[in-house]
């Protein structure tokens, strides 16, 4: 899945907007938001915003083999430029699902952003890595042996905000920034990209307004909304 397969200024114009924004577009379509569970922290600090199709992935509790998990190396290895990578955690605690390489690896692969609803380890080294990620936890102690990817490329659920889980499927636009996180179904990516940027126009607009001292009642009943 790339962003080849959807107009770059549709993913564009959702990041530009942001979660926030994107938000309020479902409330105003009579949607419930798909906003992913608040608790997601970002490697790399406040401040940087990502956004693309979902990659997703998915695993299962598995005790026993300690050998690579190939399957998730090859699924990585697989990811295309733009996309989102999105690891599904199934409400696993205490075990990792990547680190340095792997991380490198999705780097290198052109990933735009990474959802991770669990953990990660190496939390100095992605740190320093030009790589957006929203994570679970921090932890150092693999999943090798006790979890392995089951799925790649299929719906998968993660926590969510306004509900206990949000269902993801491949190639639904992740729109992640210092708000959070949230999730546009591909079939209204268009749409809500659409009303997206008008709605940023409108806020600009009322900000301008209400900074050069317009009272909050005279600015709705102008600009509609606050």
């Amino acid at each position: 899945m790339s962003t080849n397969s959807l107009a770059l200024g549709v993913v564009e114009a959702l990041q530009r907007a942001g979660s926030a924004v994107v938000s309020d577009v479902f409330d105003k379509l009579g949607r419930r938001p798909l906003t992913l569970c608040n608790d997601l922290q970002p490697t790399l600090g406040w401040g940087r915003s990502f956004a693309g199709p979902a990659y997703t992935l998915d695993g299962i509790f598995q005790s026993g083999s300690r050998k690579a998990d190939t399957d998730k190396l090859r699924a990585i290895d697989e990811m295309t430029p733009g996309v989102v990578a999105v690891f599904a955690g199934a409400g696993m605690r205490g075990v990792c699902w990547f680190g340095d390489l792997l991380a490198t690896a999705m780097k290198c692969r052109g990933v735009a952003g990474v959802i991770v609803d669990g953990g990660v380890r190496d939390w100095a080294f992605l740190q320093k890595l030009d790589l957006p990620m929203l994570v679970g936890y921090r932890t150092p102690t693999q999943a090798i042996g006790r979890w392995k990817l089951q799925s790649c490329l299929r719906p998968v659920r993660l926590r969510g905000a306004l509900e206990d889980w949000v269902t993801v499927n491949p190639g639904d636009i992740i729109v992640a920034d210092d708000d959070g996180a949230v999730s546009i179904p591909r079939e209204l990516a268009d749409e809500v990209g659409s009303l997206a940027l008008d709605w940023e126009a409108k806020d600009q607009n009322a900000r301008h307004d209400i900074m050069n001292g317009m009272k909050l009642m005279d600015a709705l009943k102008k600009h509609g909304a606050l």
